[in-house]
Parts: structure tokens; sequence; C-alpha cells
């Protein structure tokens, strides 16, 4: 049987429950996290399942693949299919509610842990460097302890390893995830610092690794993908923070907008 035809999650299980105890322990691993698999090296993926890198090209044999490798081409294209699917069913569809309650407790709770932070570290790789760019600029018209991360993967880990538990790193994503990204917030779940995924869907990869998600559906009605929502949620993230009567964002913005007169004399 050719799984790569049919639904791949369900005919994986229906595998899996003809396996022996250690490879069905691999299996287990691989289908909790199948959205991270494209980003995931097999020693990595072995280790978390506690078995061999050997075990894992036998389960991808087994599901009717080539070997690992091959396996994780076929849960990308699995996963830009069923993106790709999502955003037409929606191109008809009623454009996205900014003031639901779950999005708006989203929000509220990631304002929460900016206000909490000892400093916060926004990150976002390719298209979605613009999005993390838009936040730094915003938000350190009132926070000094905002700071943008390197652009480029191989600066993540020394910018990773000065932060602890007090401080926060905000990720941007949206499909197709870079694989920067998926690292960079997989790394800052395992280094226990605290992580917010601005992204555009709970299931992302983004999402499962993070504290809190905030996900925006990007919708395309026509040749073009519409990114305003997410910016307007940075808005309102940022606007929940400046609230804070303890910010004093008011006061600060004025400092901000006041220095910048005096420089442009």
């Amino acid at each position: 049987m050719d799984l790569r035809h049919m639904d791949l999650r369900q005919n994986l299980q229906s595998v899996s429950a003809r396996l022996s105890p250690t490879m069905r322990r691999a299996s287990d691993t691989i289908l909790r996290d199948l959205r991270s698999i494209p980003f995931q090296s097999i020693r990595k993926l072995s280790a978390s399942a506690g078995v061999s890198p050997l075990t894992v090209i036998r389960l991808t044999r087994k599901w009717g693949y080539e070997g690992y490798t091959d396996f994780q081409t076929a849960v990308r294209d699995w996963l830009l299919a069923d993106a790709a699917a999502t955003k037409a069913a929606s191109q008809g569809a009623p454009s996205f509610d900014l003031q639901s309650p779950e999005l708006q407790a989203s929000i509220n709770d990631a304002a929460a842990m900016i206000n909490r932070a000892r400093s916060v570290h926004i990150t976002g790789f390719r298209s979605a460097r613009a999005f993390a760019l838009y936040m730094h600029y915003v938000g350190r018209m009132v926070f000094d302890h905002f700071h943008l991360m390197s652009p480029s993967g191989s600066g993540s880990p020394e910018d990773l390893a000065r932060l602890t538990a007090d401080d926060l790193v905000i990720a941007f994503g949206t499909l197709p995830y870079s694989t920067e990204t998926v690292r960079l917030t997989d790394a800052s779940r395992q280094l226990g610092i605290p992580t917010i995924a601005i992204t555009d869907s709970k299931e992302s990869p983004l999402a499962t690794h993070a504290s809190i998600s905030v996900a925006v559906p990007i919708a395309r009605p026509g040749r073009l993908y519409r990114m305003a929502p997410l910016t307007a949620v940075i808005d309102d993230i940022l606007e929940a923070c400046f609230d804070d009567p303890v910010v004093d964002s008011d006061k600060r913005m004025s400092y901000f907008a006041a220095r910048i007169d005096s420089i442009k004399g």
C-alpha cells in the first residue's frame, strides 16, 4: 500500500498498531508532533523517542518510504497540500474576526508576558522578518527592553545563550515555516525561555513549541495573501501592553517623538 496517496496521519496510525513496542514508541513520538518532522533531524527525533536512528529508519520503511529523508519530504508535501486546501476553502469565507474572545484572550496573555519580561527578543525569518521589524520598531517607542534578534540562523544560538526564564522570545512565522524559526522556538522551550508564537495556525510547529500562541489565519482572496490581520494583531498586543498604567506609554511616546525631532533638527 502506498500511504502517500491517502490520508497520511490515519494510515501511519493504522500501520503503527501492528508494530513492536520499540517501533511503536518511535511512532507515537512522530505522530504527536508530525508538523515538526520536516525540520527535525533523525538524531534528535530518535533521542526524544528513546530509540536508535536505525529504528526510525526501519519504521519509515515499514510505512512505505525509502528512509527518513523520503518520509520528511512526504510529510512536508502533505502539510503544504493541507494548507493549500485550507486557504482555498477560506477564499469565499467571511473575514477573520479580530474581536473573537479566543483571540482577545491570547492577545492579553501575550501583553502580560511582555510586561513581565526582563527583556523581549523578537525574531522572524524570510517573509516573517517584516513582522518582527514592525513590532520591534513600534515597541521601541515605549519599551527599552525590546530587542531584534539576528536575521541569520547562525546568530540565533548566541542570542538564546544569554536568555533565561526572566526573558521572552517572540517568534513570527507563517507557511511555509522556516526551519530557523522552528528550531529557535524548540530550543527556547528546551532552555526554559518563555516564548510567544505569532503564527497562522494553532497547529503550526511554532505554536506547538511556544509557551502561548496567537493564531491569525492568513487568507488569499485573490492573487496576494492578506497580511493586514497579522499587523493588526501586533498593534492590539502593543496597545494592550501600553494600557498598563505602570508603563506610562503616552509620556514615553511623547519623549520618543521629541528625541526624533531634535535629531532631525
